[in-house]
């Protein structure tokens, strides 16, 4: 599985680079933007945070959308002949797939963080800024890398999906469209999880607390204290969202190795 994942990290060298670029350049116009806006500070640092949060997120998505077209190209288009011909399992297979995309969904953010940083430096604006740390930022790029994991997992069981039998009368859309609604679902689950069971997992010392005042993006998982520094992670949105990825991906191998007939 190894020789098949440096394979998979190899052909998407070049998509890389272009995300990379990508991150950069639109990383080095935001910092732009912040230095020469001429609203007044509170405006400008929310205007930045949403501009930086939709680029994380454009990021991922272009990211989600070229892995899960090759998943559907390598798994069932005509290449796919190709890729069973390698002596490893479905399970190894679709795996390697998952990783190569965590992968580069993880650099590519990595990089995006990375270009903040030396953005805000080479512009003078790193002091307007002091409230973002590295610290802070990896956490957010954690959480992001767990919710592109279910989406992946989800739209590539969509896919999957379509080619069950039963399915097959319909357009592949359809079950796409269907693992979209899912992930909203989960996405509100997990929002309802964060409000109605608020205990965590501390990074100090990695103890597990309850916390009575909530201060916090519910969809971030991650808690605030009173200062504004992050306590630590919701332990059932984590242990829920594990449990997704789990379950979706075994049985997404389950369908490829019992009820599709290539």
């Amino acid at each position: 599985m190894i020789k098949f994942l440096k394979y998979e990290l190899k052909r998407s060298r070049g998509f890389f680079l272009i995300m990379a670029i990508f991150a950069i350049i639109s990383q080095a116009l935001l910092g732009i933007f912040y230095k020469f806006n001429s609203f007044d500070m509170e405006n400008k640092t929310t205007s930045f945070f949403i501009l930086l949060v939709a680029l994380a997120i454009i990021i991922l998505s272009i990211s989600l959308i070229f892995f899960t077209v090759r998943y559907k190209r390598d798994i069932f288009d005509k290449s796919s002949y190709i890729t069973f011909t390698i002596n490893i399992s479905a399970s190894k297979i679709i795996f390697a797939k998952f990783l190569a995309s965590l992968i580069f969904g993880f650099l590519s953010l990595v990089i995006f963080v990375g270009s903040l940083i030396l953005t805000t430096k080479f512009l003078g604006i790193n002091e307007s800024l002091n409230n973002i740390s590295l610290k802070v930022l990896m956490l957010y790029v954690f959480v992001c890398e767990i919710y592109y994991s279910i989406a992946y997992l989800l739209l590539v069981f969509g896919i999957t999906l379509s080619k069950v039998q039963i399915f097959r009368r319909y357009y592949s859309f359809v079950s796409v469209v269907l693992s979209i609604v899912l992930f909203t679902i989960i996405v509100w689950l997990l929002r309802n999880i964060y409000t109605i069971s608020p205990i965590i997992l501390k990074f100090k010392d990695f103890s597990i607390q309850r916390i009575i005042n909530i201060n916090g993006l519910d969809i971030s998982m991650l808690y605030n204290g009173v200062d504004g520094k992050i306590l630590g992670i919701n332990i059932w949105m984590l242990v829920f969202s594990v449990l997704i990825i789990a379950v979706t991906f075994f049985y997404n191998v389950f369908l490829i190795e019992e009820k599709i007939d290539f």
